[in-house]
């Protein structure tokens, strides 16, 4: 399995898609094209940011929020080298790790909510998403 970059959950990060891009040590032009696809179709802006933080804030699911926003990050943030190992598929992503994948989304999480490690946790939150293709 990969090593991927690590940070720690106290340091302070900006999640915009240039400070996102400036991490990436990859060379393959073609991983990098995925991955910015990627990133500029599905990032949020700071707006829409803005806004699921204040319904999120709302229904006071404060640390959901700040987990999966975290976990959001670090999938980015890690991008190129997912493409490399998991091109195309739904991957559970957590702290900068793969810990479970499968073709279907749908049959990815039903394990990842029923396994003994969410079940266990404080935090009601997961982060499933789909790894972009890469020929």
């Amino acid at each position: 399995m990969p090593e991927l970059k690590t940070i720690s959950p106290t340091d302070p990060f900006d999640d915009s898609i240039e400070s996102i891009e400036a991490q990436w040590n990859e060379e393959d032009p073609k991983i990098i094209q995925a991955a910015q696809r990627m990133l500029r179709v599905n990032k949020l802006t700071a707006e829409e940011e803005e806004k699921m933080k204040k319904i999120d804030l709302q229904r006071g699911k404060e640390e959901e929020y700040n987990f999966v926003t975290k976990q959001e990050y670090l999938f980015y943030k890690n991008l190129p080298e997912l493409i490399k190992h998991y091109s195309g598929l739904y991957v559970w992503f957590e702290d900068e790790k793969v810990k479970d994948f499968d073709e279907d989304e749908v049959l990815l999480c039903g394990r990842v909510i029923r396994s003994d490690e969410v079940r266990a946790r404080k935090v009601n939150a997961i982060y499933v998403n789909q790894v972009p293709t890469f020929n």
